[in-house]
């Protein structure tokens, strides 16, 4: 594999890197604390400065996942700078555009995803099932046609950008088979919850939704298809969002408490001169840097069609959310008091950390997905 990146992807990393000056990581630490009026102002602000770069175009759907490598520099950027917003963005570009892009008709390609591509539209995906069960699972939201649209039934949980969204793809099944049905939130029949209070990532909009009998015109309507194929897509790139997003924290946590233990005494001589503390700095720089490799070769590995693909990143993302939760504790305790103060970088990383263990593809059931694959590939 080669691990240099192109010419226009570092340009565009650069690109990227430029929008994050001090004042727009003011306005970024500034979602925190806004109201869903305020983050849906803010998220398109960043959407529309991103789409000015071209980050909103690369790997849009499943046809498009060979872009993902050239993608990876820039990410890791915007995952660096805030992990609300790298999921906000993703959300609305990658999973909800990457669904109209591969399943879309030419109508939803000119009215959703050009002006998406701009940054003039907020996407979200309505996946997760309220108790955990699948998404597409005998409990989960169901649709009969009626018609030449489909009634849509049913509840999802957890929907990032759900508050903030123009529009809303959600996963349900016809039938035996899966099928996404696009809707906006001032639709009969769609309760959009109120935003869910979450332990880290405060700068992202989540909420439920409920839906009674939604009216979704055919051709609002990716599927019904014959397989998960869409499903296990919108699987492969969440969890490599979910693995950046961690990924970024730990660089996030790493640069602020080396900084720290450099500006600080302890013992009569600063923190970074107490071996031990080292010990623990080159640690979080280990688990840093080959975590990013890794999520650059499942990349690379998802763009060659490789049928290792999805469990390499299911690796990744295990290993990259496993040592952001071990990273923040260690940083913490370099930090002792002052980093279990609210409102610096440390404390915020620690909150945030869990969540991609959670998110997606569970750690549990990675792992479980890992042992079959080899089982599988390498029976006994």
């Amino acid at each position: 594999m080669d691990f240099e990146f192109s010419q226009r992807e570092i340009e565009l990393k650069d690109q990227v890197a430029a929008l994050f000056s001090e004042t727009a990581l003011l306005e970024i630490n500034s979602m925190e604390e806004a109201d869903e009026a305020g983050l849906k102002r803010l998220t398109g602000r960043f959407l529309e400065r991103l789409a000015e770069t071209g980050y909103l175009e690369p790997a849009l759907g499943p046809q498009a996942v060979s872009g993902l490598l050239g993608l990876m520099a820039p990410l890791e950027v915007l995952a660096e700078a805030s992990g609300s917003l790298l999921m906000a963005v993703e959300s609305s570009t990658r999973l909800f555009g990457g669904l109209v892009a591969g399943y879309g008709g030419p109508d939803l390609v000119r009215n959703l995803l050009d002006p998406l591509k701009k940054g003039a539209l907020i996407g979200a995906v309505a996946v997760s099932e309220p108790g955990g069960d699948a998404p597409d699972s005998e409990t989960g939201v169901r649709a009969r046609l009626e018609g030449d649209s489909y009634r849509v039934t049913g509840r999802k949980s957890f929907v990032t950008n759900g508050p903030i969204a123009d529009w809303i793809a959600v996963s349900g099944r016809v039938g035996e088979k899966p099928a996404f049905f696009l809707v906006n939130p001032v639709q009969e029949g769609l309760l959009i919850g109120p935003r869910l209070k979450t332990l880290g990532y405060n700068g992202l909009a989540v909420c439920e939704l409920d839906l009674t009998e939604v009216k979704a015109p055919a051709g609002l309507v990716l599927g019904p298809f014959d397989d998960r194929a869409a499903l296990d897509f919108l699987t492969l790139i969440q969890d490599l969002v979910l693995t950046m997003a961690s990924i970024g924290l730990i660089r996030r946590v790493l640069k602020s408490v080396n900084t720290y233990s450099r500006a600080h005494h302890r013992s009569g001589k600063p923190i970074y001169s107490h071996q031990e503390v080292r010990f623990k700095l080159a640690d979080m720089y280990t688990v840093w840097d080959t975590a990013r490799l890794m999520t650059i070769r499942a990349a690379w590995l998802c763009g060659l069609g490789d049928r290792e693909a999805g469990t390499v990143v299911e690796c990744c993302k295990i290993f990259a959310a496993e040592s952001a939760e071990r990273t923040t504790a260690e940083a913490m305790q370099i930090m002792a008091g002052a980093g279990y103060l609210v409102g610096n970088v440390v404390e915020r990383g620690y909150r945030e950390a869990k969540y991609a263990s959670l998110a997606g593809t569970t750690n549990e059931v990675g792992r479980m997905n890992i042992a079959d694959d080899l089982l599988a590939r390498y029976p006994v």
